[in-house]
């Protein structure tokens, strides 16, 4: 795919999340989607990594669930800072690894071992390299063990993911002034769909938290910024992941919108 110019920082941007609006409130509801997804209450006994940390904030969750050991990696240097920031706050756990790394580069993947639950939510769209990003990811899952993935959707249409992918690289172009524009004009028109729709936009941002503990204005500079920007329907993930890779699916969460499709799939035990 081509990529130009990127001018946003997910781990900037994951800093002020985690220094602004990380509280215990946003960390149990991580925990609790983390929970739900999987269907497992606790993660004793297994071991957990997570492709492209982000904030830090779901290998913290798999911590608190009590798993045997988590390794946390992203390819931006504040993201890993983020992400060592939380654990510092947990005493600095001897179980829980942080570093910088790419889920494309070569030497890592012969560093890193495989996993009871491999977890890359919203990442591996964004590598350049969407479709090897997943099949380097997937081979790190231990025979029997869980693959949790999150990839955009893929929409047709005038007002779909190809439109999308124009408005972030518009943004991406922009100033530091132009990008606060661009986020109040897009702020803007989700608060008038919401309003066309009859919610309240107070009362939804409020709620906002609650889908994953993750913060509304933090998305919103996530999802206009992330570029490299890759995209596929719940149909092409499940059948490469089905044919290609020999996995089951174990659950599933699709949109109709251009946001995230959710899977856990199984890898077999032979």
């Amino acid at each position: 795919m081509s990529v130009d110019k990127i001018s946003f920082s997910f781990g900037k941007n994951w800093n002020d999340f985690v220094l602004l609006h990380l509280n215990q409130a946003r960390i149990k509801e991580a925990g609790k989607s983390l929970r739900d997804f999987l269907e497992l209450q606790t993660l004793e006994g297994m071991t957990f990594l997570d492709i492209g940390c982000g904030s830090g904030l779901f290998s913290l969750a798999a911590y608190k669930m009590g798993a045997a050991e988590i390794v946390s990696f992203d390819y931006d240097p504040f993201s890993v800072k983020c992400c060592e920031y939380l654990k510092d706050k947990e005493g600095n756990p001897a179980n829980w690894t942080v570093s910088k790394g790419s889920i494309l580069d070569n030497v890592l993947l012969e560093k890193i071992k495989q996993a009871d639950i491999v977890y890359s939510w919203g990442v591996l769209h964004h590598t350049g390299d969407m479709w090897q990003a997943i099949r380097n990811a997937a081979g790190f899952v231990k025979p029997g063990g869980l693959f949790y993935i999150a990839i955009y959707n893929k929409v047709q249409g005038p007002f779909g993911s190809e439109t999308w992918l124009a408005l972030k690289r518009f943004y991406n172009r922009r100033s530091k002034a132009g990008k606060k524009i661009v986020e109040s004009l897009f702020v803007s028109m989700i608060i008038l769909k919401m309003l066309a729709t009859l919610k309240n936009p107070i009362s939804e941002i409020r709620r906002y938290r609650k889908n994953r503990g993750m913060s509304f204005i933090i998305d919103i500079r996530d999802s206009l910024g992330g570029y490299p920007y890759e995209y596929a329907s719940a149909d092409e993930i499940f059948n490469f992941c089905k044919k290609e890779l020999g996995f089951t699916l174990e659950n599933i969460k699709t949109v109709n919108s251009l946001s995230l499709n959710e899977f856990l799939f199984r890898k077999s035990k032979n």
